[in-house]
């Protein structure tokens, strides 16, 4: 199992576990078997030409691409337990952490990788909490004929979704805790930054204090959004070309939002201002 750990902004870093290759002779687990069916299908309704499955794949693509991607990311760490954990610590078995030392300074590594552990875990355990919730109230639209009951699926999958993010979340502060992991910057990946980011500034790890009180530069792009495909080549790691193409266009999105936010603050300054009165008249 690696661990990669690839700045995006001068402020934001993706995290993404690489398994070790399963024997194909394994058994596969009742969650890994449901996944494999749920693609399976859902590859099936996207090669449709048409129709309702069609439409369901195509806004389900939009709204899986709005998943944020820190949750993406602690959804590729495989749930642990405890018999696997008393090995681990038995043998002090190192998990590499693979990052770019050119942009990223090492003492920054185990304080983000905290960060993304648990800045998130209360938010996926109350929308987890909530999806169980709700899905009762979903049985009615099951009623409704050919279609198949979208909201419960949707609700089902969400409330899976939080709950791999949440084991994955446990996985992760257990490595931290127990500082399993080996910080490694490859020459290969640090090449990397250099050819797509030469005169990008480097990540520095702010504290939220430090944003709120505007006592840091203004947070910039360091990982372009075209890059994704050469980060998964540089790497040997296929999957990490739509995590990164994800994640830099959730965060463009976040800046224009946070631009909008300016521009219409700025305009209801401007707009309030009280006018000077006129003496003259």
């Amino acid at each position: 199992m690696r661990i990669f750990l690839l700045p995006l902004t001068t402020r934001q870093a993706l995290i993404f576990c690489q398994r070790a290759t399963p024997n194909p002779q394994g058994k596969l687990s009742i969650p890994d078997r449901i996944t494999k069916k749920a693609a399976e299908t859902w590859a099936q309704w996207e090669a449709a030409k048409g129709g309702w499955r069609k439409q369901i794949v195509t806004y389900g693509n939009r709204g899986l691409q709005r998943i944020p991607y820190q949750e993406w990311g602690l959804k590729s760490f495989p749930p642990s337990n405890p018999k696997l954990q008393a090995e681990q610590i038995a043998n002090n078995e190192k998990f590499d952490v693979i990052y770019p030392s050119n942009v990223m300074h090492s003492g920054d590594v185990p304080k983000v990788m905290a960060r993304l552990a648990r800045e998130r875990k209360q938010l996926h355990w109350n929308r987890f909490i909530g999806s169980m919730v709700a899905m009762p109230f979903t049985v009615p639209f099951a009623l409704v004929p050919v279609i198949p009951n979208i909201p419960f699926f949707y609700l089902a999958y969400r409330c899976w979704s939080h709950w791999r993010a949440l084991k994955g979340s446990d996985h992760l502060d257990f490595i931290l805790d127990h500082r399993l992991y080996r910080p490694i910057s490859p020459p290969e990946v640090e090449d990397l930054y250099e050819q797509v980011a030469p005169d990008a500034p480097d990540f520095k790890f702010v504290t939220r204090t430090q944003v709120l009180d505007d006592s840091v530069p203004p947070e910039q792009i360091i990982l372009p959004a075209d890059s994704h495909d050469l980060v998964a080549k540089v790497t040997g790691v296929p999957e990490l070309s739509g995590e990164v193409e994800r994640a830099v266009w959730q965060i463009q999105r976040q800046f224009e939002r946070e631009k909008s936010q300016q521009a219409a603050k700025q305009s209801e300054k401007a707009g309030t201002k009280p006018e000077k009165d006129d003496k003259g008249m």
